[in-house]
């Protein structure tokens, strides 16, 4: 059976989830933008003296509803109980197109448990929104206080808090936290319900291997893991010496991937001769078995990436004008759920 042609399709798969996640974080960030004009129109409201030297109560605790309910919101916008069934699908349809024996689906209990709330570094991602809102909250008090002992005007105080062109204000802060935490919850959904379903298939497969996008954000804990083999009990293999410690992703923003190591035809139960090692057909003749992602992209027909990327951006990238970094960052291309559901 041909692994490389299995971990393309999860690869095509995975760049999917990189423009679902893009999709999601606009619409958070959509939503923290409102918040931001709320925030405005609340402090615009008010006449912030410099006669009064404690934080305004009635101000902080009216911001810290807005903030409240806008983060509750941004944490209900990301499905990953939905991401977790779509993911644990493809792959499933991925390995009956390729493997010669049908693969199934995890149970709808285990893919629940996994992605309910999901763990991030061992906390909820519940728990992580509350962080991030209460985090704002605090900074929002700490520089409307500062702004009124410093004696500053309100269109100064509001630049503190939403910032101004050039000048970032705590928002901004806000919401590139934000945004990171829809990511490494997008990741973590897909990425543990990937590892479900090679689990429930250990009948065709034997381990993973982590894939890492090597451009200039590579981080060095995802560099070291590169290529790492583990088997589905996530035991080293092939000389991996760094413990599994769970798979991707290993940190936040993290873009790395398993894909699976399959079982040869005969190691279940099949008398079939395997492939050439390290090659497989295509309609221009046997291509490396590298599976890198820049390998893996430069193999997909020109469609491919044109679709992903878009007509314009595929061009600057085939002309060398545009890296691997722009190439799968995800910005300019989104899916909704639904819409990845759709494709094939």
């Amino acid at each position: 059976m041909s692994e490389t042609e299995l971990q393309d399709a999860i690869l095509r798969h995975s760049l999917q989830i990189l423009r679902l996640s893009a999709g999601e974080q606009a619409v958070v960030e959509q939503i923290l933008k409102e918040l931001a004009r709320e925030l405005k129109a609340l402090l615009d409201s008010k006449t912030l003296s410099s006669a009064s030297r404690k934080p305004r109560p009635e101000i902080d605790a009216e911001a810290k509803k807005m903030i409240s309910g806008s983060y509750g919101a941004a944490a209900a916008s990301t499905d990953t109980k939905g991401i977790a069934i779509t993911v644990a699908e493809k792959t499933v349809a991925a390995m009956g197109l390729i493997l010669p024996v049908s693969a199934v689906m995890p149970t709808a209990e285990t893919l629940a448990s996994l992605s309910t709330d999901v763990l991030i570094e061992g906390a909820k991602s519940s728990l992580w929104w509350k962080e991030q809102a209460d985090g704002l909250s605090f900074k929002f008090a700490a520089q409307l206080q500062q702004g009124i002992v410093n004696g500053e005007t309100n269109e100064r105080i509001i630049q503190r808090i939403v910032g101004k062109r050039g000048e970032p204000g705590i928002m901004d802060v806000s919401r590139r936290e934000a945004r990171a935490l829809v990511h490494t919850s997008v990741q973590t959904a897909a990425n543990h319900s990937r590892l479900a379903t090679y689990r429930k298939n250990s009948r065709l497969i034997k381990g993973v291997r982590q894939l890492s996008t090597f451009d200039g954000r590579t981080s060095d804990i995802c560099i070291a893991y590169s290529d790492g083999e583990w088997d589905l009990d996530g035991n080293p293999l092939k000389g991996t010496t760094l413990p599994f410690n769970g798979g991707p992703p290993r940190h936040w923003n993290c873009r790395s991937i398993l894909t699976p190591i399959t079982k040869t035809f005969r190691e279940i139960g099949l008398d079939i001769d395997e492939p050439s090692p390290g090659e497989r057909a295509s309609s221009l003749g046997p291509i490396a078995g590298d599976t890198s992602f820049a390998a893996f992209l430069k193999r997909q027909p020109k469609g491919f990436a044109d679709d992903v990327l878009g007509k314009g951006r595929a061009a600057l990238w085939r002309d060398g004008t545009i890296t691997l970094r722009d190439l799968i960052s995800g910005t300019g291309r989104t899916l909704t759920l639904e819409e990845l559901r759709k494709l094939n």
